[in-house]
């Protein structure tokens, strides 16, 4: 099988949709890992392989290849809100998705995706919502040298059990625009550079509050992040490399909020790891180092974290495979009086071909929040605020049941304990079954 067929096909086996304890910084699921090129394809996942006679074939033109498919299911939420003491509802969720992949020749490609989520809740229409995401990408080789481009649209809501997110009934919108380029350019010798440049452009709408808030326009929020990376590689074995990334990040916020000044900022990273890529039942990359963020405002000062990010794959039979990821690092408040903070996330997860058409799943993830004190400047303000956590842990299991190469039976459940900002931890159940189609 051709490597472009990977993306597309790996969204018939782990499905469309987010497992309940992946609420802490989603997006960053639609990027690649910190020192990996613009443009990629994803691997074909080993679960593909082994289902592969109850694979859809898409539609082929030459060197064109288009697949089709989507999901129709229903369950049961018993908190929709997600706040404490939260409302239950039924839930009815349609997603859809199209990918397409072009062939330039055997190392090149150009490829789109184009996925939509539709969430219903019939006794709690509040939390209904309708997202999509979509992705242009694609790689061109010059000799050795590889050039990588992507484009992504994110149109998303974020939930008050995400890190950095306000305690607010309902939803709020946000888009984020995100474009990078980078390219491989590798010596004579053992050592490699990827020079990677990016921007993305966030956008916050207006939650359906009850009542009047002066967080009704989120537009305080958007902002223009800028992102410098120079990755060295060093060849230790064919496809195993000690890495060093610098990165630079200029963070332009749009405008303030409450009469404060605008919470841009200039940054700085540095991390070091190690990436084993080889033929084999194991891989794993790993990168660690320190970072810091520096606000134009005195008001805000400056914050400093560690920052890493990891992740590692094992395959101990051709049906089995399990997979975690590590990420600690700083991000961005949806409060004034916290203006940065750091957030620690592990998930796990195993997949199994019980046979042919059969695939089971089990994921595990928790996931940490620290925010530091507001600067003394804010803190004897009224929106000054004290050092605090939130926190979540949660699981979940699915089983795919294919009845043949377009259709196929889903089952899922999800469990998490969670918290918004400042609050306790409260039980969430999902319970989801539903239909897969595909091309």
């Amino acid at each position: 099988m051709n490597k472009p067929f990977h993306l597309l096909r790996a969204a018939t086996v782990i499905g469309l949709s987010l497992p309940v304890t992946a609420h802490a910084q989603v997006v960053t699921q639609y990027f690649p890992a910190l020192g990996a090129g613009a443009g990629e394809l994803s691997e074909e996942p080993a679960q593909v392989k082994a289902t592969r006679s109850y694979q859809p074939l898409g539609y082929h033109s030459g060197p064109l290849t288009v697949h089709l498919d989507g999901d129709e299911r229903v369950g049961y939420d018993s908190n929709a809100d997600l706040i404490q003491h939260g409302r239950k509802s039924s839930v009815i969720n349609t997603e859809g998705h199209i990918g397409a992949v072009h062939l330039l020749d055997r190392n090149d490609q150009v490829h789109a995706d184009i996925n939509v989520s539709d969430l219903r809740y019939p006794t709690r229409s509040l939390q209904n919502r309708t997202t999509w995401t979509a992705n242009i990408g694609g790689t061109k080789h010059f000799g050795r040298d590889e050039l990588g481009v992507a484009f992504t649209h994110l149109s998303l809501v974020q939930m008050p059990t995400e890190s950095g997110a306000l305690l607010i009934l309902g939803p709020v919108p946000y888009t984020l625009d995100d474009g990078r380029i980078s390219y491989i350019l590798n010596t004579h010798g053992r050592l490699s550079f990827l020079p990677e440049f990016s921007i993305q452009h966030y956008q916050f709408g207006k939650p359906q509050l009850l009542g009047a808030s002066e967080f009704q326009n989120q537009h305080y929020r958007d902002r223009i992040v800028i992102n410098e990376n120079l990755t060295a590689r060093y060849q230790m074995m064919e496809n195993s490399h000690l890495l060093l990334l610098l990165q630079g990040t200029q963070i332009d916020y749009q405008s303030g909020n409450l009469d404060l000044p605008a919470r841009s900022s200039n940054g700085f990273s540095v991390l070091g790891g190690y990436s084993w890529n080889e033929a084999g039942p194991f891989q794993f990359r790993a990168l660690i180092g320190y970072q810091r963020r520096i606000f134009a405002s005195s008001v805000y000062g400056s914050i400093s974290s560690p920052i890493a990010e990891a992740s590692i794959k094992w395959e101990p039979t051709r049906l089995t495979t399990i997979s975690a990821t590590v990420s600690h690092g700083i991000e961005d408040a949806a409060f004034e009086g916290v203006v940065g903070y750091t957030n620690t996330s592990a998930n796990l997860s195993i997949t199994h071909a019980y046979s042919r058409n059969i695939v089971f799943e089990a994921h595990a993830g928790l996931r940490k929040a620290h925010y530091p004190a507001s600067s003394p400047e804010l803190l004897s303000s009224p929106i000054g605020q004290l050092a605090n956590n939130q926190s979540s842990y949660g699981g979940g299991a699915n089983v795919h049941v294919y009845l043949n190469r377009h259709l196929s039976l889903e089952l899922n459940y999800d469990f998490v304990s969670q918290s918004a900002f400042m609050g306790p931890l409260f039980p969430v159940h999902i319970v989801m079954a539903g239909v897969h189609f595909a091309l």
